[in-house]
């Protein structure tokens, strides 16, 4: 076999293994954002994160890095949709983990290379170049694998508030990358492999710890939402041990109304009967199959009746596959919260009345409104809805959580209010 088929093999290898890279590396931002689906768009996403993934990288050249900046930002918005806080994120940890992994690579290789060979054996400095190139093809297939999961958890749990501390952090990672390459030595360039190492480790163990935050932002929400259903259930059991108190003294009831009834006391006797039918209907509410929406909706329904408030919940949202049953309680509880407050500041309880109405659609669409009566006035401040809370820490965090899970979902919150009455209107799909 001859020079020339030799190095044509190993450079068309080479070629396959920038693919396989590309596609890892790719595959790595799908657990992010969602890709357009288009095979155009798949051999762009392919060829264009191929170079990202593959880039090369020596010392003092700043002319690769500098152009693979605008690429990769501009893949990532052409090819995926999502939020773009999401989209410039990826840019700040991903690429200073590329640059560093090649430069190693390509730093390494060519030292191997001049350790051994002289600088014009091509066929050697193309094998070489491929099989060093293998580890990169490695490292990202290993990065897929062992880093894929913590993007979904990360994607699926934080907010546009938290993907800016991961930011602030890789950013660092992100400059200090462009200062070793500019200012390395070009023969001694060595000296600055641990920097490298340290700004990739930064940037990896910054995903992981981000993932470690998910999972305790989540344990939290869910904690909440056992709760809410615990609360529920001990409601339940409570209603039930009345009914049970209530069907055992059915008789004393009857009783009791018979002889108002001879007596001709119909208004105590209709009093009386309204109180008993008032206890039965308050044991069996169910407002929709989803038991922790039903929890919510319970634990807030004892308050409105507590506060005398006119409520009317309107819910269809059986198989729901849209929203988790996390980001559901965030939305009511939190809704349902600010609208009994604002009713309860109301002096006349006969104005005091809340509309809910909710509904998932069998192509996809989750629509949530709610409207109540209100006569405080609406007071904003840098975005955020001010209450009358006294500990100002709390204010707006109602509404400001509702929004965090809206963005998540890529959905739209509008918020609209006059001098009686304040909207809230949730649509996602």
């Amino acid at each position: 076999m001859n020079t020339n088929v030799i190095m044509t093999l190993f450079q068309n290898m080479g070629n396959i293994l920038n693919l396989t890279a590309g596609y890892f590396f790719m595959k790595s931002i799908d657990c992010c954002l969602k890709r357009r689906k288009s095979r155009v768009m798949f051999l762009i996403g392919l060829f264009g994160y191929g170079t990202v993934a593959s880039i090369i990288v020596y010392p003092q050249d700043m002319w690769n890095i500098s152009i693979i900046v605008p690429l990769f930002l501009v893949l990532n918005f052409a090819l995926y949709k999502g939020r773009w806080t999401v989209k410039l994120s990826l840019t700040l940890i991903l690429l200073p983990v590329s640059c560093a992994v090649n430069f190693l690579e390509r730093d390494i290789g060519t030292r191997i290379f001049f350790s051994f060979f002289e600088q014009e054996n091509q066929m050697a400095n193309t094998i070489i170049s491929t099989l060093t190139f293998l580890s990169v093809v490695l490292f990202w297939i290993l990065f897929y694998r062992f880093f894929g999961k913590s993007f979904r958890k990360i994607y699926d749990t934080f907010t546009d508030r938290t993907w800016l501390i991961i930011d602030i952090v890789c950013i660092a990672s992100f400059v200090s990358i462009y200062s070793c390459i500019y200012l390395s030595p070009f023969y001694d360039s060595w000296i600055i492999w641990p920097c490298m190492l340290a700004c990739m480790t930064a940037n990896l163990g910054s995903i992981r710890l981000a993932a470690y935050l998910a999972d305790g932002i989540f344990a939290d929400m869910e904690r909440k939402n056992l709760q809410l259903q615990k609360n529920y259930y001990d409601e339940l059991e409570q209603n039930q041990s009345q009914i049970r108190k209530f069907r055992h003294d059915m008789n004393n009831h009857l009783s009791v109304v018979g002889r108002l009834l001879q007596e001709e006391n119909i208004p105590k006797a209709k009093e009386y009967f309204e109180k008993m039918a008032s206890e039965i209907r308050t044991a069996n509410r169910k407002f929709c199959e989803n038991s922790v929406v039903n929890a919510v909706l319970n634990a807030k329904y004892q308050k409105m009746t507590e506060a005398s408030i006119d409520g009317f919940f309107n819910i269809s949202i059986d198989n729901m596959v849209l929203l988790d049953d996390v980001s559901l309680c965030t939305i009511f509880a939190n809704t349902l919260d600010n609208a009994i407050e604002a009713c309860c500041k109301i002096n006349d309880p006969d104005r005091r009345w809340l509309r809910l109405k909710c509904r998932y659609t069998e192509n996809g669409y989750f629509s949530f409104e709610l409207e109540n009566s209100k006569e405080n006035e609406v007071r904003i401040q840098k975005g955020r809805y001010l209450s009358d809370k006294e500990d100002k820490k709390l204010h707006g965090i109602g509404i400001s959580s509702v929004k965090d899970v809206v963005d998540r979902y890529e959905g739209t919150l509008d918020i609209s209010y006059n001098q009686d009455s304040f909207r809230v209107v949730v649509l996602i799909g």
